[in-house]
């Protein structure tokens, strides 16, 4: 009797290793073309897919609670209402991201790409960063530092095929007009600085009637640029510098604060459509910045902590067309490429493995606390 009792516990031990086995994270779910969707690529898909949904969530819903999350409806277009259930979204935003990767992937291959040894070195060194700064959050979603160094190696390429497909040697190059067009039309390039709407010693925040008495002033400092304003970037940056440095103490001093050193050292931005609305998001800031026309300065509440004085410069007369070819091209066309790369994986054969995929649901999900 003992011998049987012996057998059966061993029958049901096997049992139970042979299901977990069964139930184990299989190590691939299938192929987008020829591009091989490893479990760790597959669960980072929808780990950034759900935080996509995650930040649709309304003020009401709780993201962290991934289970209850999952069952909720989100607006995911706020112009046209469309709402869609989490756990839809998350599914379909999943689909999506494995077939930009694949697509990038079988693209650069194409066009003959090759990652270069730094860019290798630059992909493991951010795939290192991740994993320091929230390794255990990603150990916890069953991605490891080889998928995170996979997928900044897509990154990567996706960056690079911007040039390859739209640079002066790429498939469908943009022209030097093309691009002095959209510089010159579509984008801001401004020399600026960053005023502190607190003191910098104390850290007191300045009240409602500072903040305006701060802003009045150096509203005023703009507008003395502006009532003679000089040819060239050059002379206009002068100017505009010249302003700053002289209005920035009695800034300053509405918090009995000085400004240090280098407070009136300018600093570069050149910024596109997008990046305007979302770098000014204070009401109007935006709209200011925006219809400046070369030479002209401003002063906006650039956040609820700090003000910006600025001035627009024409970006062909502060740079050079090269110098700027980068970040206008970027500018212009990484819509277009994404658009095109989510179209072009979509049409690539899908061989994924629906079985393997439901042993890694959403449900599992270790979301932030």
């Amino acid at each position: 009797m003992k011998k049987k009792f012996i057998a059966l516990v061993c029958a049901l031990a096997l049992a139970v290793g042979l299901v977990g086995c069964s139930l184990s994270t299989p190590d691939s779910v299938g192929t987008i073309g020829n591009v091989d969707i490893s479990s760790g690529l597959y669960l980072l898909a929808q780990f950034d897919a759900y935080q996509t949904a995650a930040d649709l969530a309304s003020d009401d819903q709780d993201a962290a609670k991934v289970s209850s999350f999952l069952k909720a409806t989100i607006t995911v277009d706020d112009a046209t209402g469309e709402t869609a259930v989490v756990s839809d979204y998350v599914a379909q935003k999943t689909l999506e991201n494995l077939e930009s990767y694949a697509a990038i992937e079988t693209r650069f291959d194409e066009l003959g790409g090759v990652l270069t040894l730094d860019e290798e070195t630059q992909a493991d060194s951010y795939a290192s960063q991740l994993m320091e700064q929230n390794g255990d959050l990603y150990k916890a979603n069953g991605i490891g530092l080889d998928t995170l160094k996979r997928f900044e190696r897509i990154l990567i390429k996706s960056n690079d095929l911007l040039e390859m497909c739209y640079g002066i040697d790429g498939e469908t190059p943009v022209s030097d007009a093309e691009l002095t067009s959209h510089l010159e039309d579509e984008m801001v390039y401004i020399r600026y600085v960053v005023v502190p709407l607190y003191n910098t010693s104390t850290f007191a925040f300045a009240d409602d009637a500072q903040r305006t008495q701060m802003l009045e002033l150096a509203q005023t400092a703009a507008e003395s640029c502006n009532a003679a304003i000089p040819d060239g970037a050059s002379a206009q940056t002068s100017a505009f510098s010249a302003a700053v440095a002289a209005a920035l103490p009695d800034i300053y001093a509405v918090l009995d604060g000085e400004p240090s050193s280098d407070a009136s050292s300018l600093s570069t931005a050149l910024l596109g459509s997008d990046n305007i609305d979302s770098t000014f998001s204070e009401e109007g800031s935006a709209d200011v910045v925006r219809a400046l026309k070369p030479g002209e300065a401003a002063a906006v509440q650039y956040s609820s902590y700090a003000l910006m004085m600025l001035v627009r410069l024409d970006p062909l007369d502060a740079d050079t067309l090269d110098s700027l070819r980068a970040q206008a091209l970027s500018d212009m066309k990484s819509g277009e490429l994404q658009d095109s790369l989510q179209s072009y994986g979509a049409q690539l054969p899908h061989d994924l493995d629906s079985a393997a995929m439901k042993k890694m649901p959403a449900s599992k999900i270790k979301n932030k606390q």
